[in-house]
């Protein structure tokens, strides 16, 4: 017989959420606001700390989905990105008007939590598990990457990043990523703006991701043309999940949503608005009373899109950096920079990569002989 979690009060509500992070906190918000009474459960005495993400959003994301006004939580906007690539060259995608904002993750969820908390019960501090809480009602599962399957653990790569405060200003309008293995092993680096001065700079990675991180901020100066790093402000830990959406989100009356059901985007690790897509069905579902629709909704708001990232990833992970430098040669020898800034899209990756892909046999016959092996390889990685 399993036991209820020791010092835990009674529940008597409609629904469950065990987790206060976005996933959570969304979903217990979409739920309060369709009139079910929600009991929130978070481990940590408050929400929004410790930080792990770097907190880069679409700006289209933010208002659409995650439903926040970017007034409130952006510290920047960024308008393009430079792509550096294992030896040096480099791809520009932008566009003339800002397109994502650097949000202040830990102010975000407390906005979050002070709206759920006016409508749900909230209770801090409290580590439990799930499938022990036996309510007989939905609980939603939100706990993050942790929550995850063992089965999925090849694909969540640790990450660590620093705030630096730079020695000169060095601009704000573009984030930098960088590609190969000497940055990383299954993902990239990156460098982000918080403002002229200040840089949040890190990567995720199989291996020692301090001694990749150290390495990179001695060649950001370099690599950027102008970064200089001069102090560190902080330093942030985590792990980011690139292996798609889970097989099954409903298991019996527990509900998996957020990086718990695998909803990142395996081309970057990003979530936030995938999730908000998410806790909405949930919401949906629950309140009808059908479990089932939530994971038939997903599947058909995201399933195609992250299955299509998902190839990607694979992919991109299967090239060396030879490999990897002459694709990029190519992307820009063939104007498909100019193609991804015209009709790129942060959240909506699949439509771009399908057209770019359809487009190079009668651009570059030979780029695609070369890299058909590796493309092949990647549909049959299980």
């Amino acid at each position: 017989m399993r036991q209820r979690p020791s010092g835990l009060p009674p529940l008597h509500h409609d629904v469950v959420v065990v987790g206060g992070g976005p996933a959570g906190l969304q979903s217990a918000r979409f739920l309060a606001e369709r009139g079910l009474s929600v009991a929130l459960l978070e481990e940590h005495p408050r929400v929004g700390f410790p930080q792990h993400c770097t907190g880069l959003v679409s700006l289209e994301g933010l208002a659409k989905h995650i439903l926040v006004s970017d007034r409130r939580v952006a510290v920047n906007k960024v308008r393009g990105a430079c792509f550096v690539g294992p030896h040096g060259v480099r791809l520009l995608v932008e566009r003339s008007k800002p397109v994502a904002a650097v949000v202040d993750r830990p102010l975000l969820e407390q906005l979050l939590f002070e709206e759920v908390a006016r409508k749900a019960e909230v209770i801090l501090g409290a580590r439990v598990q799930p499938e022990l809480l036996g309510t007989g009602r939905p609980v939603v599962v939100a706990t993050g990457v942790s929550g995850l399957a063992r089965s999925r653990g090849g694909y969540v790569l640790p990450a660590l990043q620093y705030d630096y405060l730079l020695s000169q200003s060095c601009g704000c309008d573009h984030v930098y990523v960088f590609l190969g293995s000497q940055f990383s092993r299954g993902l990239f680096a990156w460098a982000v703006p918080l403002s002229e001065k200040v840089y949040r700079v890190g990567l995720a990675s199989k291996g020692n991701v301090l001694l990749r991180l150290e390495s990179l901020l001695k060649r950001l100066h370099s690599l950027t043309g102008c970064a200089k790093p001069e102090r560190r402000l902080a330093v942030y830990g985590g792990a980011v999940y690139t292996g798609g959406m889970l097989d099954r989100l409903v298991r019996g009356n527990m509900i998996l949503v957020g990086d718990a059901a695998g909803q990142t985007k395996p081309t970057t690790g990003g979530g936030l608005v995938y999730l908000s897509v998410a806790a909405r069905e949930l919401a949906e579902a629950v309140s009808a009373g059908e479990l089932g629709l939530y994971e038939r909704a997903v599947r058909r708001e995201l399933g195609a899109e992250m299955s299509v990232q998902l190839l990607l990833r694979r992919f991109l992970n299967s090239l060396d950096d030879k490999a990897l430098e002459r694709l990029m040669l190519q992307v820009k020898k063939l104007g498909l920079e100019e193609l991804a800034s015209k009709e790129g899209s942060m959240d909506r990756q699949a439509v771009l990569a399908l057209k770019a892909a359809l487009s190079l046999p009668f651009r570059s016959p030979s780029l695609v002989l070369n890299l058909l092996p590796k493309l092949l390889q990647s549909l049959l990685v299980a």
